[in-house]
């Protein structure tokens, strides 16, 4: 089969990056079966081994000029998304692809210019992603922003993403949400993935270390790790007076940084590599403030061997991730400390919910399980295609 894969990043491995590491991937677990080529946004801060990557793997990469990709108070294209297009017909008239896999939902206009079909990887539903940051605002500017994005997400949904043969989301319920505006039997789900060698299982950890990984420049996730710090966590400490909370990731302010005022709080900034901190964690916490972008810190936690305390709102978009099985649930400041308190006081429950979430990662979760899935969906919107287009 003959691929055109289209990116607003250019792929390559290894990576943190996790807007790069879906489409390099793919690439990585799929080229050496079908033809594949790559039109890209180019990024001049990229080594010339980063450039280079795709090459490695006989993929061949076209670039186009970067630049914005919608206009931020309306769902129009912007000037980068046309200079993209461009790049793309052009491909497509040389390549000759059977199929083009579009990666991004903002991507989704280029599908109503191509003469072959389309498979779109949403991965989430924004409308969905926004119905739940209004949810969560604390604050009427937050609030406002949130109706804002909702507004500019259904729109660009509506017009846009009906275009493309099939629509690929990582959840059911982004399925639900995105069947509004899609039908639903044009929309497959696929769960994310993850590197299971690079994320190797191993059982360890700091005694009494609590981890939450998030991105703290956002509102929510800054919440979320200050009722950890100051609610939470004491909880845990008249228990267990040893236990300690480590908050890690980008945009820790002052405000966060302040927590480190109170008894077993650490602020660490951003990393490039989680890995070491999720493995010195005895748990990884995901509270309920967290839910949006967690996914794929909860499945480094889980792939690692480190046990996850979430809410179930959390687990909304992993639809094989059992509470009990693979993760403790908990909702409240007291469930949530009490499940700390099992995983730290019990090794054998610990280990059972190491055990049964690898087992989940490897059956489910891995890339190479991911990229068939997206073989199979390739193949078959490839094999639909309208017979004047195929002539």
């Amino acid at each position: 089969m003959r691929v055109l894969m289209v990116t607003t990043t250019p792929p390559y491995l290894p990576t943190h990056d996790r807007a790069r590491l879906a489409p390099a991937s793919l690439l990585a677990h799929l080229a050496a079966r079908h033809a594949l080529a790559v039109v890209t946004l180019d990024a001049r801060a990229e080594t010339p081994a980063q450039r280079a990557w795709a090459a490695t793997l006989g993929v061949r990469t076209m670039r186009a000029p970067a630049g914005r990709l919608r206009h931020p108070l309306r769902s129009a294209p912007a000037e980068g998304l046309t200079a993209l297009a461009a790049a793309v017909r052009r491909a497509a008239a040389e390549w000759r692809p059977d199929l083009v896999h579009l990666d991004g939902a903002l991507l989704a206009p280029l599908a109503t210019e191509l003469p072959v079909p389309v498979v779109l990887a949403c991965r989430e539903s924004g409308v969905r992603r926004a119905r739940q940051g209004r949810r969560r605002a604390r604050r009427p500017h937050e609030w406002m922003r949130a109706q804002l994005d909702e507004r500019i997400e259904l729109e660009w949904e509506r017009r846009w993403l009906p275009a493309a043969a099939a629509c690929v989301v990582g959840s059911e319920a982004d399925r639900r949400t995105l069947a509004e505006r899609v039908p639903f039997d044009r929309i497959e789900v696929i769960p994310p993935g993850i590197d299971a060698q690079l994320y190797g299982f191993r059982r360890g950890g700091e005694r009494g270390r609590l981890v939450f990984a998030g991105h703290l420049a956002w509102p929510a996730h800054r919440d979320a790790a200050r009722r950890l710090a100051t609610d939470v966590l004491p909880r845990v400490r008249r228990v267990l007076p040893r236990a300690e909370l480590l908050i890690a990731g980008a945009g820790a302010g002052s405000a966060l940084r302040a927590l480190t005022a109170s008894p077993g709080v650490r602020v660490a900034g951003a990393t490039p590599d989680l890995r070491p901190t999720l493995w010195s964690a005895t748990v990884a916490l995901v509270p309920a403030e967290a839910a949006p972008g967690v996914d794929a810190a909860l499945l480094e936690s889980m792939a690692l061997g480190t046990p996850v305390v979430a809410a179930r709102s959390c687990l909304a978009g992993l639809d094989d991730i059992l509470p009990g099985q693979h993760v403790l649930a908990a909702e409240t400041d007291a469930e949530t400390a009490a499940a700390i308190e099992l995983v730290m006081r019990e090794p054998v429950v610990a280990a059972t919910l190491a055990a049964s979430a690898r087992q989940m990662i490897e059956r489910r979760y891995t890339w190479a399980a991911v990229a068939r899935c997206y073989e199979s969906l390739w193949a078959r919107v490839a094999d639909t295609r309208p017979a004047a287009v195929a002539a």
